[in-house]
């Protein structure tokens, strides 16, 4: 059982390549509220020219990555949990600074990722505002920026392997816009069906730092 767990989760940690647009909504989850959730971010250039010089010349270059989170409500207005990405893990809290019952929300989020191949903090931090329609839906748009390894010009070495300790630090920071739809709100039909999942997350992002126009399709499900 053990090795079921563990398997799935190195897996994560090891493809968690890149730190652009976590996959998050402005809400929190309330009080001893818990979630697991799993995603993936796929890269679209805006040329097919642009896409295949960044993957000839590994600059600026954006693979599809995966990434995961496990969070629990500590309050009704604050999560904490622990996140993978960017070739890591870390912790994570979360601040919502509008009333719990509200629709709207505008949320912090200080991400502390340590990158496991060049053993270094990575910060990251996100601002977002939401609206929930509904129980179900959620609209949400944020912002985020960090400091750490630069994951999108990793240089290769000899071999074709990523040369960890030529890889330089830098700023990063984008924007993003996306909706999260929750599949069994309290008191709906769907509450006690457990073979659902308990939301879904569609999200655009859009990186600041890159020089070629691409953007980021995000899809997260939740638990």
């Amino acid at each position: 059982m053990r090795t079921t767990l563990l398997a799935p989760v190195l897996f994560s940690l090891v493809l968690s390549s890149c730190y652009y647009g976590p996959l998050q909504g402005a809400h929190t989850l309330g009080k001893n509220h818990i979630t697991v959730t799993g995603g993936a971010t796929l890269p679209a250039y805006f040329s097919a020219d642009s896409r295949r010089e960044a993957e000839e010349t590994r600059t600026d270059f954006l693979e599809a990555y995966p990434t995961a989170d496990f969070a629990v409500g500590a309050t009704e207005s604050i999560d904490l949990g622990v996140s993978s990405f960017g070739y890591g893990a870390g912790p994570m809290v979360k601040y919502n600074f509008m009333p719990p019952e509200d629709p709207d929300a505008v949320s912090a989020m200080l991400n502390m990722n340590y990158v496991i191949p060049v053993q270094v903090m990575m910060p990251r931090f996100s601002l977002c505002a939401g609206h929930r329609f509904d129980r179900e839906l959620e609209v949400f748009a944020g912002a985020d920026m960090g400091y750490g390894p630069d994951l999108a010009n990793i240089p290769e070495s000899g071999d074709g392997s990523h040369d960890w300790d030529s890889v330089d630090n830098t700023f990063f920071s984008s924007i993003r816009i996306g909706c999260r739809y929750e599949l069994k709100p309290p008191g709906s039909p769907n509450e006690d069906r457990t073979y659902l999942p308990e939301s879904i997350l569609f999200q655009f992002t859009i990186p600041l730092d890159i020089s070629r126009s691409m953007i980021l399709a995000g899809l997260g499900i939740t638990y």
